[in-house]
């Protein structure tokens, strides 16, 4: 009973996680009409910092989400004002290129910086 219950909570914060990024993407592209296919990617540096900061350092996991949200937030500041700015009334095609060649950066640096192994997140004790 057990495992099916820790499955039940694992598929929900799976689906949580899911569902926020689709709100992230649905208001950018529905609200803002711009087509970010990086989004992803910036939610893959949050990730990267959480699991670095959790198992790397050995910091609390409030602390992971908190600096795990302030870095995405200050890797995607900047891609903002100089990248996406002059996107916003770009036909869809440059908008498409452009926003895939951001993740294709953002992947490498990831790559570069945590290697090419998945980084994961112990669970804390219950």
């Amino acid at each position: 009973m057990t495992t099916i219950l820790s499955l039940g909570v694992d598929a929900l914060a799976y689906a949580l996680i899911l569902f926020i990024i689709s709100v992230g993407l649905s208001l950018a592209m529905g609200l803002m009409r711009v087509v970010n296919l990086a989004h992803g990617a910036f939610a893959m540096i949050g990730g990267y910092i959480a699991a670095w900061i959790t198992t790397g350092l050995g910091l609390p996991y409030v602390l992971a989400i908190v600096a795990a949200v302030a870095g995405a937030v200050l890797a995607g500041w900047p891609m903002e004002r100089l990248l996406y700015r002059r996107l916003y009334n770009a036909p869809e095609l440059k908008q498409v290129l452009m926003t895939i060649g951001i993740t294709f950066v953002i992947i490498g640096a990831a790559n570069f910086l945590f290697g090419p192994t998945l980084a994961t997140i112990t669970l804390p004790d219950v």
